[in-house]
């Protein structure tokens, strides 16, 4: 967005870069920094900024890079182009959040369920055990209850399963 507004009010790309550098915080003022250092050795500002997306593996950084090597070569309106990635960049982090909003949900309603028959059994056994009893004094009551453990396993591992989203 910082590029993006020095572009508008008619800033170079150079100048819009010390503009990020002066005023952003660490991190990313040493990288932006660097890449104007770079510059001013006689790297290209393409071969500089495709340094910066080596050094930061990131999506983000890779967009941004990509289109200012494209845009540079092609022409175009770069302010815009930066105001489409912040767009994206920001879309991408709301869908993200709200992805891990749904998961721990998920993840939370899965223990809940899982929960159910420990819980019942408790009950079951505080309010008639002789009931309960032969699920634990005969062979039968352990192979359920051995049953009864191994499904509680499999279905956490299903919800596990099922609520891994990766974007």
């Amino acid at each position: 967005s910082l590029m993006s507004n020095g572009l508008k009010s008619g800033l170079s790309i150079v100048q819009s870069l010390g503009l990020v550098a002066q005023e952003m915080p660490n991190p990313i003022q040493q990288e932006f920094n660097l890449v104007l250092s770079q510059n001013k050795l006689g790297v290209s500002l393409e071969e500089a900024f495709n340094n910066l997306a080596k050094r930061i593996q990131s999506d983000d950084v890779e967009m941004f890079v990509t289109s200012i090597n494209i845009l540079k070569e092609t022409g175009g309106n770069l302010a815009e182009t930066f105001d489409t990635i912040v767009t994206t960049i920001r879309e991408r982090i709301k869908v993200e959040q709200k992805i891990d909003v749904l998961t721990a949900q998920g993840f939370y309603q899965g223990v809940a369920v899982m929960a159910v028959p420990p819980i019942l059994g408790v009950v079951f056994y505080q309010s008639d055990p002789d009931f309960m009893r032969p699920l634990f004094t005969t062979a039968l009551g352990w192979t359920v209850v051995f049953i009864i453990l191994l499904l509680e396993l499999i279905g956490f591992f299903v919800i596990m399963k099922v609520i891994k989203i990766e974007v």
